[in-house]
């Protein structure tokens, strides 16, 4: 048994013995955090993210999007990608603080593959920060990225419901905010549902404060493989008006298409997934004082 498929028995089976050692359970890789037991090396919260900052600033990138438009298979997509690779790019991978919270994405996604059917991931996960480190093999720099990964019902919520969006910290703070739009949902006749979940949550975010003009702001409709020749027309025209609603709210500094990010040769994939590194490039140097100025409530996150 591989070392990956040791760790999904773990997940899927909390009691399952390792290879390890006879008697060992998931209890074994549990450490006690600011709300009680978690489990050693997955996901992280606002109670915890802070544990992870050190001298190498993190650059924030929250994933937006509703339910089924492709926000955790990106993630599971660049998981792949570094454990089968090592390398994104020029980025050499070194260290994540939360592969057990990578895997968990992993194991869902493969088992949604095998009986073509989407399972509810909301149940099997509720905390939402993803870090990876590398260092950019031409500089030496070290990069650190956190992926702010949360349901795409709470995105729903949080235009219905001010109280939810306001709790959540890493929305109005975090330096990078990537929409992710599924293609043919653009392209057919789920738009109206798109466009009336966007005119309710992106009024709530402006008013809470997630647009400002320091602020990476990104656009990825998914999918585009799905789009027919016959949706074409349609998908473009439904396009420019969802770009139109987020310029109306935001700068926007790039507007991507990808396919669909299970196909673990996709070139178009990789090539972004180096972009989100180069935008954590930051000066090598950080004073105590600036770090203050882009701490919030004691996690301190890059904003630039």
């Amino acid at each position: 048994m591989s070392e990956t498929d040791n760790m999904t028995n773990i997940i899927t089976n909390p009691n399952a013995e390792t290879e390890q050692g006879v008697g060992k359970k998931m209890s074994d890789y549990t450490g006690q955090k600011d709300r009680g037991i978690t489990y050693y090396g997955d996901a992280l919260n606002d109670a915890n993210i802070n544990d992870i900052v050190d001298d190498t600033i993190p650059h924030v990138v929250t994933l937006i999007g509703f339910p089924e438009y492709g926000k955790s298979t990106f993630v599971s997509s660049l998981y792949h990608a570094v454990m089968t690779a090592g390398v994104i790019g020029k980025y050499k991978f070194i260290d994540s603080d939360t592969l057990l919270g990578f895997e968990r994405r992993a194991h869902i996604r493969r088992e949604e593959v095998k009986v073509d059917k989407r399972m509810d991931r909301t149940e099997m996960y509720a905390d939402y920060f993803l870090s990876l480190l590398f260092e950019n093999t031409q500089s030496g720099q070290k990069v650190k990225i956190i992926l702010s990964d949360r349901s795409g019902e709470d995105y729903k919520q949080y235009g219905k419901v001010e109280a939810q969006i306001n709790a959540d910290q890493s929305l109005r703070h975090a330096g990078h905010l990537l929409f992710f739009l599924d293609a043919s949902a653009v392209a057919g006749g789920d738009f109206l549902e798109m466009q009336s979940n966007l005119n309710l949550l992106l009024p709530r975010m402006k008013k809470y404060g997630a647009f400002t003009e320091q602020k990476r702001v990104d656009i990825v409709f998914n999918k585009k493989d799905l789009v027919s020749q016959e949706m074409a027309a349609d998908y473009a025209d439904n396009k420019a008006t969802i770009e139109r609603m987020i310029r109306n709210v935001s700068q926007v500094n790039e507007v991507k298409e990808l396919e669909s990010l299970h196909i673990p040769t996709n070139e178009v994939c990789n090539q972004f997934f180096e972009y989100l590194l180069d935008c954590c490039e930051a000066p090598a140097t950080l004073k105590d004082e600036v770090k203050e100025k882009i701490d919030w409530a004691g996690k301190k996150t890059k904003m630039i």
